[in-house]
């Protein structure tokens, strides 16, 4: 069982490497390719167990509890399995996967689909029985992370983790994430990410974003700009319009991101997520099928995108 000291440590350590990760990306922006996807996030839910103050969907805005239909998850991981995909593949985006009784066979599905991809889940650690882990792994599960929001894990989890150890052997499937000393007064590491002013957290941003070489797709199959985006204010496509793939290649949306990796923030909530500030951004009121936008400049900043992405190609097929 890992103690609260040593993922403090592991905590710096990584936050060590994403800087320097961060710097030498800086440093060499056109080694970025922006049709690469490093992880794809489907949110089968967005219920949780939880309130946490870094997570603004759940803290201060009241999602709605829904599911990810079962048309718009096959769609998706039939997409990434028609093309190969072997990056990750992640069960949540603002929602707990334990909640979602049919994550088993979602892990199923996905197996079959893109059997190159790594299955990974995230939990809170709050619904984890020994028996829901194993027959998680028999469905396809290749990693588990369980997000630590005490300085240890409680009695019951601590007595899961254990059992999980002695009944799971093998390369290590299980690991802990430290959340609860990002979000303590005082902490210097700043990695949480302020979800484009939205979120109070104690924070130092990065010279430049990686989070743009995930994919996001929400539980209404939209394909987002990027993992922060939590209200889905930056809608490139609709898996169950588009393929997913012609939704990531479409010009415009290259663009954007390849303006993203060098350090052009052209959307309201990148200078809002790449500044020192937490909470900037009001919440955004009203109603909508999961959440009301909280950024509204993506119709004109697209139209830009559209037309500048239409003019090299102009120009290309000119020379």
């Amino acid at each position: 069982m890992a103690t609260a000291k040593k993922l403090s440590w592991v905590l710096r350590l990584n936050g060590v490497t994403l800087r320097l990760r961060d710097l030498s990306r800086r440093l060499f922006p056109f080694l970025l390719d922006p049709l690469k996807i490093r992880a794809v996030a489907l949110e089968t839910t967005t219920a949780c167990t939880r309130n946490c103050p870094y997570c603004p969907p759940h803290s201060n805005m009241a999602i709605p509890p829904l599911k990810m239909s079962r048309e718009i998850f096959t769609r998706a991981v039939s997409s990434l399995g028609a093309r190969g995909y072997a990056g990750d593949i992640f069960f949540s985006l603002y929602g707990e996967s334990l909640a979602d009784d049919r994550l088993g066979s979602l892990l199923a599905e996905a197996k079959a689909a893109a059997p190159a991809a790594r299955l990974v889940v995230f939990t809170n650690g709050d619904l984890l029985t020994v028996e829901r882990f194993l027959s998680l792994r028999a469905a396809g599960l290749d990693v588990m992370f369980i997000s630590l929001h005490s300085p240890e894990p409680g009695e019951a989890l601590a007595g899961t983790l254990e059992k999980i150890k002695r009944d799971c052997p093998g390369p290590d499937c299980v690991g802990l994430v430290d959340y609860y000393s990002q979000y303590l007064p005082g902490n210097d590491v700043g990695l949480l990410n302020n979800k484009g002013g939205l979120a109070d957290v104690h924070r130092r941003p990065f010279l430049s974003c990686c989070d743009i070489e995930s994919a996001c797709v929400d539980c209404l199959g939209n394909v987002l700009l990027c993992n922060n985006d939590c209200t889905s204010s930056y809608v490139f496509g609709n898996v169950l319009e588009k393929d997913f793939y012609e939704i990531w290649e479409a010009p415009a949306f290259v663009l954007a991101r390849r303006k993203i990796t060098r350090g052009k923030w052209i959307f309201e909530i990148c200078r809002r997520c790449m500044s020192r500030g937490g909470l900037t951004t009001p919440v955004p009121r009203g109603k909508a099928a999961r959440l009301p936008p909280a950024f509204n400049d993506m119709a004109a900043t697209l139209k830009k995108l559209e037309e500048e992405a239409a003019a090299k190609k102009k120009g290309g097929r000119r020379a």
